[in-house]
């Protein structure tokens, strides 16, 4: 049992009412729970923020994430016109 789980039952033991006993074996249940999983209480936590945040965390906050621009993309003087018709891949003809 963790040290936390202990704290809410020695609270109990100081105010001893029917839902603080529930409230002490829940405690003591979601500890047990989360040792089994290889968690503490902090460790746990993490888990359950890195949960709702999701996998997108960008390092920067949300009103400094600038959104990508589409400036179009042109052909340049030097570009080959593009093909009409089928567009096939051509092969790499031997010399």
């Amino acid at each position: 049992m963790d040290v936390r789980a202990g704290v809410v039952v020695g609270m109990t033991l100081l105010w001893i009412r029917p839902w603080t006993i529930v409230v002490a074996a829940a405690a003591v249940v979601i500890a047990w729970w989360l040792e089994r999983m290889g968690l503490n209480p902090p460790g746990a936590v993490r888990a359950l923020r890195s949960f709702f945040a999701g996998k997108n965390r960008p390092a920067l906050p949300f009103h400094k994430i600038r959104e990508p621009v589409d400036y179009g993309r042109r052909r340049l003087a030097w570009d080959k016109p593009p093909v009409e018709g089928d567009h096939y891949i051509e092969t790499i003809k031997d010399k």
